[in-house]
């Protein structure tokens, strides 16, 4: 799982990012280079708005009840499951071995009992919004490493 969120668990505020933080952006992209991404409809819906298309170099899975099929390189699922197991096959096939669930809230809690190891950007701030991670949710996860940025803290948390 890769997530940003401020110390109040908010990770969006009207389908959008709540901030903007470059070096966020740029440690989203290196880690998930070349993965396969699990995302939401309505997150997949923001990242083609914000960049114009589909994320570059990287096999993105989408979780839709309303879209079937391929479209622009993006394959949609009817379901969560389908979208995790069709991600882990193509890790699978193609050597990778790390998927990684990349929003929205939804597909957030419907995969964390699945998750092993969060990528989490803390974000040194309350924040209003009204997307939140739930209550616990990096309850059974322990701190693996930490990098102190300005404003903000780039953390790798391991299930426990």
């Amino acid at each position: 799982m890769i997530v940003a969120a401020a110390e109040n668990d908010v990770i969006g505020r009207d389908g959008k990012l709540p901030w903007h933080l470059p070096e966020d952006l740029k440690r989203f992209r290196t880690l998930t280079m070349g993965h396969a991404v699990v995302a939401g409809r309505t997150t997949q819906e923001s990242i083609v708005e914000r960049l114009g298309h589909p994320l570059p170099g990287r096999f993105t899975l989408v979780a839709s009840r309303t879209i079937a099929g391929t479209r622009d390189g993006v394959i949609y699922l009817p379901s969560i499951g389908d979208a995790v197991a069709a991600a882990r096959g193509i890790e699978a096939f193609s050597g990778g071995g790390e998927i990684f669930v990349i929003g929205g809230a939804e597909i957030y809690r419907a995969t964390l009992d699945q998750v092993d190891r969060i990528y989490l950007t803390r974000v040194h701030d309350k924040v209003d919004g009204n997307t939140t991670m739930p209550t616990g949710w990096l309850d059974g996860f322990a701190l693996d490493t930490a990098e102190e940025r300005n404003g903000f803290t780039f953390q790798t948390l391991e299930r426990a």
